[in-house]
């Protein structure tokens, strides 16, 4: 049995704003990844931080199962927190699997959309589907029997600095429940062709040091190619959550982007 939504944890600042950034994190992590975000953009934007469903201080499913965890579900948690707070003219920001979670939300109610950004998130994923139940094995099983060794270990990988580090490694802790029934969603989606035909603005932020996304861009970037409205952006001197790894320079980034929309 598939539950309903999951109310989330969320944060608002700048409430009296009319246009919203909405911020939305990966696998394992919460709201508290883009603090720094809430406080930069909040004079200009109503900004609105969540949690997903079993991550930070939102509730777990119940079963806490894979199905749970499915991208449909997540979406449907945004959505109607968006329909809940009455959201307009957003500018969805994911990191990583949270800019999955971004094709998903936006091309299911665009009409509530002035922009999407990604950046440590590929269009396409394309490991064979036999896999996912290896990886969410294998992850069980490190957070059974070596959960401390490995989240630093996946901090580690993740973040570039000790401060990135630590906001992540907080972050894990708190979302290990979900981590390996989030992962095997994550095998194996394809939202290439929503990219080349999406007429809410769309701007990959390609950071330098992801190695690990970058090589799996070649699809998404043919995608963004084909549609006038979508473009990449390059930020140096950062890994997969750039944001953590240097918040002014993204939010440099993020500012000029949402500046130059039309």
């Amino acid at each position: 049995m598939i539950i309903n939504t999951i109310q989330l944890e969320y944060s608002i600042r700048g409430k009296e704003n009319q246009e919203t950034i909405l911020f939305v994190h990966g696998a394992g992590g919460s709201m508290i990844q883009f603090q720094r975000q809430q406080e930069f953009f909040s004079e200009q934007y109503k900004v609105v931080l969540i949690s997903l469903r079993g991550h930070g201080d939102s509730p777990k499913p119940i079963p806490n199962t894979t199905e749970q965890y499915a991208l449909t579900l997540f979406a449907e948690d945004i959505i109607q927190l968006i329909k809940d707070l009455d959201l307009v003219r957003i500018h969805f920001v994911g990191n990583s699997a949270g800019g999955v979670l971004g094709f998903l939300v936006v091309s299911q109610t665009a009409e509530r959309f002035a922009s999407l950004t990604t950046f440590g998130t590929t269009g396409q994923m394309k490991f064979p589907k036999f896999l996912a139940p290896v990886f969410r094995g294998f992850d069980a099983l490190m957070l059974r029997y070596f959960k401390n060794w490995y989240l630093n270990l996946m901090a580690d990988q993740t973040a570039m600095n000790a401060s990135a580090k630590e906001v992540c490694l907080q972050m894990f802790v708190k979302a290990v429940a979900a981590i390996p029934h989030f992962r095997y969603n994550l095998v194996n989606y394809d939202f290439t062709g929503f990219i080349s035909q999406s007429t809410v603005p769309y701007t990959l932020i390609r950071c330098e040091f992801d190695k690990g996304i970058n090589g799996m861009l070649k699809s998404t970037l043919k995608a963004i190619e084909a549609n006038p409205s979508a473009k990449v952006i390059d930020l140096n001197g950062v890994g997969h959550v750039g944001n953590l790894d240097n918040p002014t320079a993204f939010n440099n980034c993020l500012k000029d982007i949402l500046n130059k929309l039309p």
